[in-house]
């Protein structure tokens, strides 16, 4: 797979990968922390907005290997 090849498909997993990190936020927020103290949605969403670069970096090292 050329590199050409690997950043479009790169860029189609990457945006999937926000879909259901956003997603899954919302559905961690309504199950479990509805009714919770304003700190804790403060540390959740700044840790959970954090996490999705984690994965989203694996895609980009994959898309920018050399042919």
């Amino acid at each position: 797979m050329t590199q050409r090849q690997r950043k479009a498909v790169g860029i189609v997993l990457t945006l999937l990968t926000l879909i259901v990190w956003a997603a899954l936020g919302m559905w961690i927020y309504e199950t479990w922390l509805l009714g919770a103290h304003n700190l804790v949605h403060l540390a959740f969403f700044v840790l959970f907005g954090l996490g999705w670069v984690f994965p989203a970096m694996v895609v980009i090292r994959w898309m920018l290997k050399p042919d």
